[in-house]
């Protein structure tokens, strides 16, 4: 845990200050204001939970008292409802790109209010959700020895209620919009790769499909076994074993190490950009990491490619810049209109 810890604020750190800096700005778009405060708030669950988490395991057992655990409870349950959140309007926001193909080449170069409102939303809606236990409606308390969270035992029937309701709008109603929305995606650079079948698109459309499908497993392998736990604890407390809800608390924790590797880390040109910060801020120059970096006859092509939805499909450069330029996208506007 110490290890994932560490990284976790090393990549969370290093993606805030990534798409911050001026000197990146041929980098930043609309996504990476979304992707930028995703990695505030995974960093921080990174920097408060992890650490916490690793003590305690150190100590085996709860080791900062009952102030300590609600701390820990509000900032984890906050950052991570924030981050879901995140995750559902990052999805939204390409959806909307790839459906409104027009709109987004004739406003790549501005931030639209809404993806302002969108943050605000994310963080106010995790706020909300953290701060509703402290009224009475439901309490942190320990878990596992090692961390604090909701009061999933609890037998009373607010108690159970205040679950579910969690449980439906926080983990559920997200993954099913991430879901939906990969899928009109894929529909969209699909049908219109029918119309080109040239081979090269069609090795595109594999990466494409490649990418969706990491967003939605690595999603259902963090959040999805603490939600079902979560489920059973409430319907039936005293069968489920302790150590159970300990790996389903851990593989939650891992989201925040696993967001910036799959929204960034695997983007080539974030990628790239990354590492030449990482050593120019170090001053160093590792030969090993030349292997990273995409050739100056690739970077040539990727700086003609700039179109709108080479700033949202953040699996590949050659990737994003191709499904730009596909046509007939529109069609499936009125479908993403819908989420």
């Amino acid at each position: 845990m110490t290890i994932l810890t560490a990284v976790g604020v090393f990549a969370n750190t290093s993606v805030v200050v990534l798409f911050t800096l001026p000197s990146r700005r041929k980098v930043h778009s609309r996504v990476t204001y979304l992707l930028r405060s995703l990695a505030v708030s995974d960093g921080t669950m990174a920097l408060v939970g992890g650490t916490m988490y690793a003590v305690n395991c150190f100590y085996h057992k709860w080791v900062f008292g009952r102030v300590g655990c609600v701390f820990h409870g509000v900032v984890m349950t906050c950052c991570g409802v924030t981050s879901i959140a995140h995750l559902a309007a990052i999805a939204l926001e390409r959806c909307y790109t790839m459906t409104h193909i027009q709109w987004s080449v004739a406003n790549k170069d501005r931030v639209p209010k809404h993806i302002y409102a969108a943050q605000l939303a994310c963080w106010v809606y995790g706020a909300l959700w953290a701060v509703l236990p402290l009224t009475g409606l439901q309490r942190y308390t320990e878990e596992g020895r090692v961390s604090c969270s909701l009061d999933w035992f609890n037998p009373s029937p607010g108690y159970k209620a205040f679950n579910l309701t969690m449980l439906v709008t926080v983990f559920f109603i997200p993954g099913f919009i991430m879901l939906t929305t990969n899928i009109i995606i894929f529909k969209v650079v699909h049908r219109s790769l029918l119309e080109n079948r040239r081979s090269r698109l069609l090795k595109t459309e594999k990466k494409l499909a490649r990418s969706l499908m990491y967003i939605v497993v690595f999603y259902l392998l963090a959040w999805v076994p603490y939600g079902l736990a979560s489920v059973w604890a409430t319907v039936d407390a005293q069968s489920i074993p302790t150590t159970f809800l300990m790996l389903t608390g851990f593989f939650a924790k891992l989201s925040f190490t696993l967001n910036p590797l799959l929204y960034v880390g695997m983007n080539q040109t974030y990628r790239a950009e990354l590492i030449q910060m990482s050593t120019q801020c170090c001053c160093i120059n590792f030969q090993f990491l030349q292997k990273f970096l995409p050739n100056k006859e690739t970077l040539s092509q990727n700086d003609d490619k700039t179109d709108a939805s080479e700033e949202l499909l953040d699996k590949d450069t050659e990737v994003m810049s191709q499904v730009g330029r596909l046509p007939n996208s529109e069609s499936f506007s009125t479908k993403c209109s819908t989420l």
